[in-house]
């Protein structure tokens, strides 16, 4: 079934806020965000000024899909008890579908939250997220949780951090500013092509319907140039109707009849459903009720003359009507008898480094040190606005080598009409990997606080052993097999997760990264640290137990021998940068 937004009346609000109204952590933050959002036009007045000020809507009633659908962004705040609300998941829903349908600009702000919990629904968001889905069906809990997943994995996240919040929110609230321009600039040179769709839709003719087509390859911004058409146009039509998809509907089975009567119900706007005469227009005939209204039509993406013939008859509508096909193939329309074609050109460089630069850097030109990674990009993207506008967002704010990931990606995959599904699924295995990277620091810190414990216990008992308190040496050894054992499974952890592999390569035998000539040894500094640190003070307690047990006192005074090995261990640890522990994405293949 194809996607399908009827519009009843313009547009009032820019900004839909949804986040849980009860969680009392968030009152501060969201108060600054709104009035940051509030006083915009005096932190950019070259961007808006007069009526364009930003207004913050977040109704709880049953208008919110109105309200959400009027709205041009939709900001979502993930808290820990965001799932708790039925209310906010039913928002969620609605958000999800019309960023689907008519392309609304969505974004996410995790607060106090890991998006890996609300990505699988897990730790206390999940307990939250059971809770609320409790009584409901299995159908609604399924489409809540889809919903949270694909939340998670929208490129548009910000992180909401309690020591760092005000900054972070003069940050969102200029973003937000930036992306309320008027849909013009939407994709770079929206303003020519909506001018050259108006003139071949003569716009100001009533006479009669017009159906004009746009042609061009996939990704090179058909659908967006219709939204933009869309927005413009929908509110001087008496009903509109955006059939997004149209290629995976299935109406040809249709008769005529009720191909026109499936087409009425789409175009009946919400405005109608309160109006005194909506049960009676329901009764007239299909060919009667549509041939006396002024309708404006898109049917994005047509594969199929029986398509068009199914949805598309200008006799079918009143005059002044506007009917507007997307397709990539222009025999389609020439065989429907369309001859006002808009044939939409790949960008220039210019263009294509403009469209780029403003989904990746959030302005018009790369940032310094980026130019040449921007340019190979964009030839990689061949240019096509759509896979500029998706990459450019997946690589805002991420590093060098970040980068290089992705264009190895772009390398493999030489079919982009799915490059956001192939991101979002690397986008997931990185959050993945990230999230699993903090534990392990987390672990590895544990485990080091763990060993200075010990060493500084088995220090003490050294200090405190003699030939009439032999049990200190034997809680020595003790001590000293126990840190062993523990450095052997820290070892055991790290060559398992960085499968390396042992090698007699060079005089000694050892661990080995998985290279083709095995020829890299496998840890770093720290590892070789801390193995000499503990094997040291196993042999010193040894030497000291058997001494004892012979009746004699330890032949090396070693007291703080174990002490500075752990001094020497925590400082190599927490000095040292983790780089065994660095992010890898996976070249995955476009099906």
């Amino acid at each position: 079934m194809a996607s399908t937004y009827n519009h009843p009346i313009p547009r009032r609000f820019n900004v839909f806020l949804s986040f849980n109204e009860p969680d009392v952590l968030l009152y501060k933050p969201l108060s600054n965000l709104r009035r940051q959002l509030n006083d915009l036009e005096y932190l950019l007045p070259q961007r808006l000024t007069g009526g364009d000020v930003i207004r913050y809507l977040n109704f709880r009633d049953h208008t919110f899909k109105i309200s959400i659908r009027k709205s041009r962004i939709s900001m979502v705040v993930l808290s820990k008890d965001y799932a708790s609300s039925s209310q906010c998941l039913d928002e969620l829903l609605e958000i999800l579908r019309c960023k689907e349908e008519i392309g609304q600009i969505v974004m996410i702000i995790f607060y106090g939250v890991d998006p890996a919990d609300v990505r699988k629904q897990s730790g206390d968001f999940g307990i939250a997220f059971t809770e609320t889905c409790a009584g409901k069906t299995k159908e609604k809990k399924e489409k809540w949780s889809q919903a949270l997943t694909d939340a998670a994995n929208i490129p548009e996240q910000h992180f909401l951090d309690r020591d760092k919040k005000e900054d972070l929110i003069k940050l969102i609230a200029r973003e937000v500013s930036d992306k309320l321009h008027d849909v013009e600039d939407m994709m770079v040179g929206m303003k020519a092509h909506l001018q050259n769709m108006l003139h071949l839709l003569h716009y100001k003719n009533d006479d009669e319907a017009t159906i004009v087509g746009i042609c061009g390859p996939a990704g090179i911004g058909k659908t967006t140039i219709a939204i933009a058409l869309y927005r413009r146009l929908s509110s001087s039509f008496q009903h509109s109707c955006f059939l997004r998809d149209v290629s995976k509907r299935d109406d040809r089975v249709l008769s005529e009849d009720q191909r026109k009567m499936r087409l009425k119900g789409q175009i009946i706007s919400v405005s109608d459903r309160n109006d005194k005469n909506y049960k009676t227009s329901l009764l007239l005939k299909p060919k009667e009720w549509l041939y006396k209204k002024k309708v404006l039509i898109i049917l994005d993406d047509v594969d199929d003359p029986k398509q068009l013939e199914a949805l598309a008859n200008e006799a079918w509508f009143g005059p002044g009507s506007r009917i507007v096909v997307t397709t990539q193939n222009q025999e389609l329309l020439q065989q429907h008898g369309i001859g006002n074609i808009y044939h939409v050109g790949i960008p220039s460089d210019g263009e294509a480094l403009n469209i780029f630069c403003r989904n990746a850097f959030g302005e018009s030109s790369p940032q310094n040190g980026f130019q040449k990674l921007a340019e190979s990009v964009i030839e990689l993207c061949r240019k096509l606005p759509r896979s500029l506008s998706v990459v450019g967002s997946f690589l805002r704010g991420r590093k060098e080598d970040e980068w290089n990931k992705v264009m190895r990606i772009l390398k493999a995959n030489h079919d982009h009409r799915n490059i956001e599904e192939v991101l979002r699924i690397q986008q997931e295995s990185w959050s993945s990997k990230k999230s699993k990277n903090r534990w392990c620091t987390t672990r590895l810190g544990f485990l080091v606080i763990i060993n200075l414990v010990l060493e500084i216990a088995s220090a003490v008992a050294d200090q405190l052993s003699s030939i009439r308190r032999p049990y200190f040496a034997i809680i020595s050894l003790l001590i000293s097999i126990l840190t062993v054992v523990l450095s052997m499974v820290d070892l055991r952890y790290k060559i398992r997760a960085h499968k390396a592999r042992f090698r007699c390569k060079w005089p000694i035998p050892w661990f080995y990264y998985p290279s083709r000539d095995y020829k890299k040894i496998f840890g770093n500094f720290t590892d070789t640290v801390l193995l000499f640190c503990v094997i040291g003070q196993l042999l010193v307690s040894t030497i000291t137990c058997i001494s004892i047990h012979r009746g004699q006192e330890g032949p090396i005074k070693v007291s703080l021998w174990p002490l500075f090995f752990a001094i020497g261990m925590v400082i190599s640890k927490f000095v040292e940068n983790q780089a065994n522990f660095k992010d890898t994405l996976p070249i995955t293949k476009m099906q």
